[in-house]
């Protein structure tokens, strides 16, 4: 009995996966060739190493990409359009410096303002530095900052090297790394690193990042990562040896995290990733002996020149858990003026049932056993050079948040 209702329940999870992502394929091969996700594939950028340092994108820019950002991102008060401004002095670093050829230096402030349960919070999100050093074909790099999070905390703690507590700062590292260009396209790096999985998204606390544990805020882990890079195809595989920043090694993840995506049309593309780490006992449930997997599909895409969607669904596997689960997104992105983006994005989740819930028949909570939904409706203005201020309101069940962010991106 308890096989075929493991079958059943096997099923009714590939057709919900099925049935989340089947209008992104609709939309994917009836779309235009225009516009894509704004960070940058909507304008014909559909790899990441020519603007950022990371071979899969995100944090410390390249002088190039310094550049872009400046021509592409923000709103132009000169009311010249991309093709006729040149980059601002104040897109360098620090707005007024320029750093040698072979050093890259960034930074990101991001200071927020929270409202919820009738309560309004006002905290540093992130204070970090970041950089990266090239001798020849050699990379070194990484980043260090500063946090301030409650103990017991899923988010920050993570990172932490100090081990202070309560509403004490601690000094952290996301990420740092010893890489070399193996060829133009293949880059080899080891250290503590992003994990190459799906959609690399600034939104740490949307389900599809949070639940498969794989954000850019503390989702982190040390391993060795091999990434290529060609003109349509790009991927990177990484073996993880656990975070090493988390005690005691018991709590510690190993196995593997990779993606693979293809460019299938001018401003179109669309990919595969695949997780699967075992820990001795899970950091989150304290569950004994977990094998812990996510395997899914994503896309970036453009509608129209001002309308850009992104979407991610992913099938979860939780050896502690009696029933599969999932995770995922759609997100679409409607640039009113340049710089000035409306975005509305729809997530889902269900992590499966716990299997001692299972047992001891408790009833099913809420993305635990039984699906839910949620939504973010907010707005991204890029006003001046290397400078935003994004406001989210995000609609989950039992749950209303507001969360205002001003970002330096330095």
């Amino acid at each position: 009995m308890r096989k075929y209702t493991a079958k059943r329940q096997t099923r009714g999870v590939w057709w919900r996966v099925l049935v989340a992502v089947l209008p992104l394929w609709c939309v994917l091969f009836t779309a235009r060739p225009a516009h894509a996700y704004s960070w940058m594939i909507r304008h014909g950028y559909s790899g990441c190493p020519v603007c950022h340092a990371d071979p899969s994108g995100g944090e410390t820019l390249t002088a190039y990409g310094r550049a872009q950002s400046d021509l592409l991102l923000r709103t132009r008060w000169d009311g010249k359009n991309a093709e006729e401004a040149e980059p601002s002095n104040a897109s360098r670093f620090l707005w007024f410096m320029d750093t040698p050829q072979a050093l890259l230096l960034g930074g990101s402030v991001r200071l927020a303002t929270t409202y919820k349960s009738s309560k309004l919070a006002f905290f540093p999100m992130q204070l970090d530095a970041y950089g990266q050093l090239r001798f020849g074909k050699v990379i070194m790099g990484g980043s260090l900052g500063v946090i301030k999070t409650p103990a017991g905390s899923l988010y920050g703690r993570t990172s932490q090297i100090t081990t202070n507590q309560g509403d004490q700062y601690n000094l952290i590292s996301r990420s740092f790394y010893l890489g070399m260009d193996l060829s133009n396209e293949f880059t080899l790096r080891v250290g503590r690193l992003n994990l190459p999985f799906g959609v690399r998204i600034p939104e740490h606390t949307m389900w599809v990042r949070a639940t498969t544990r794989t954000d850019r805020e503390s989702g982190q882990q040390y391993g060795a990562a091999l990434a290529y890079n060609a003109e349509k195809i790009r991927g990177e595989l990484m073996g993880i040896i656990g975070n090493y920043q988390i005690n005691p090694d018991e709590y510690r993840e190993r196995g593997y995290s990779g993606y693979l995506e293809l460019l299938v049309g001018e401003r179109a593309a669309i990919g595969v990733s695949s997780l699967y780490t075992y820990a001795k006992r899970d950091r989150v449930t304290l569950a004994t002996s977990v094998g812990r997997g996510a395997h899914g599909a994503f896309t970036r895409l453009g509608v129209t020149d001002e309308f850009a969607i992104l979407g991610e669904a992913d099938l979860l596997t939780d050896s502690s858990r009696a029933s599969l689960g999932y995770v995922g997104y759609l997100q679409g992105d409607y640039e009113f003026i340049q710089g000035l983006h409306g975005i509305v994005t729809m997530e889902w989740q269900d992590q499966g049932q716990l299997e001692s819930d299972h047992v001891q028949n408790k009833p099913k909570q809420s993305g635990a056993g039984k699906g839910e939904l949620g939504f973010w409706v907010g707005a991204n203005w890029f006003f001046l050079p290397h400078l935003d201020v994004r406001t989210d309101a995000i609609i989950r069940p039992n749950d209303f948040t507001v969360i205002t962010q001003l970002h330096a991106f330095l």
